[in-house]
């Protein structure tokens, strides 16, 4: 399995390099950056797939100056080999690229690694942590991303699962610090009172706090009650962003027992469904920030929304969403 893994990363990898061709020599000092530099950002993740902004989108992103832009490249996940009948590890969901990067917003290429591909890793961390670099900066040149400054893992690491991220943030940070590139990782509530691992900076999500699949909740995207528990006066390890929910969606039940996430025009079609639709309002937005901002801190790398569709975003202000983005 390792060697089809080398292969297919390594040839992804050649294949955007080449494609980019004279492209890429404009790129020479696209890595340059002091690493352990902390600068304040309005900033918005992009979580789709493909990434095309419509005018609207252009035009939030001028408005609110929002200056950098957490892309999601690709996702690693366990997925079965269909001629081998094996679990392998491999990246999918890759973003597609069909529009430019909007002019001075700085990208931020971000992987998301699946909690069962991270334990499939145990023992050859170091091996994926460089295939997942490579592939990233090979995405970014030929994508024509610019000068990156920072690279995001993202996965909700467990106790079982600590050591192996442990090991492969460490290998990743190491391999960006030779060419000062900075390593920043995602937080999930449950983990804010532990250590972090090896890093530059944080991104404390403060988003899906609540239990999605369980009747009774009230809001699986952002609920103060759910997020109280967590947050106490404390000064963390290494920088610390935060990032707050722009988005809704409907959770459907059918007899008490969960469904599936469905989009919030969705209808019920018999009586035994119920659709609960979530979206965080300003004012829960507005106290969840008073909050958190009063026990950990202004964020000391600003604040980001989530995430870049104009759909979700058109349910707030000008005003509401600059209230958030200022620290």
């Amino acid at each position: 399995m390792k060697c089809v893994l080398r292969i297919f990363f390594a040839a992804v990898a050649t294949l955007l390099l080449v494609g980019c061709g004279n492209e890429c020599d404009r790129c020479g000092d696209a890595y340059a950056y002091a690493y352990d530099s902390v600068v304040r950002h309005n900033s918005i993740y992009h979580w789709r797939t493909t990434f095309a902004l419509d005018s609207a989108e252009r035009a939030f992103i001028e408005n609110h100056n929002i200056d950098r832009i957490y892309i999601r490249m690709f996702d690693v996940a366990l997925e079965q080999n269909y001629e081998t009948t094996s679990p392998e590890i491999v990246p999918i969901a890759t973003t597609r690229f069909v529009d430019t990067i909007p002019t001075n917003c700085e990208v931020v290429p971000v992987a998301y690694i699946t909690i069962d591909a991270l334990r499939a890793m145990h023992g050859e961390e170091a091996l994926y942590a460089h295939l997942i670099v490579e592939r990233m900066k090979a995405m970014c040149s030929y994508n024509n991303c610019g000068r990156i400054k920072e690279l995001q893992l993202d996965c909700d690491w467990t106790q079982t699962t600590r050591e192996s991220y442990a090991t492969l943030c460490s290998v990743v940070k190491d391999s960006l610090h030779k060419e000062d590139i900075a390593l920043s990782i995602t937080v999930r509530l449950h983990q804010l009172q532990e250590d972090p691992p090896p890093a530059n900076r944080a991104v404390l999500m403060l988003y899906n706090t609540g239990a999605l699949k369980e009747f009774e909740t009230h809001n699986s995207i952002l609920d103060i009650n759910d997020v109280k528990p967590y947050i106490k006066p404390m000064k963390y390890p290494i920088p610390l962003s935060y990032a707050y929910p722009f988005f809704g969606w409907g959770v459907k039940f059918k007899d008490e027992e969960f469904v599936a996430i469905v989009s919030a025009q969705d209808s019920i079609h018999s009586p035994e469904e119920h659709i609960r639709i979530e979206r965080a309002t300003y004012s829960e937005i507005a106290a969840v920030k008073e909050f958190v901002e009063g026990n950990l801190g202004k964020p000391q790398g600003g604040n980001i929304l989530y995430h870049l569709d104009n759909t979700q975003l058109k349910n707030y202000t000008n005003n509401e969403i600059d209230k958030i983005l200022t620290y």
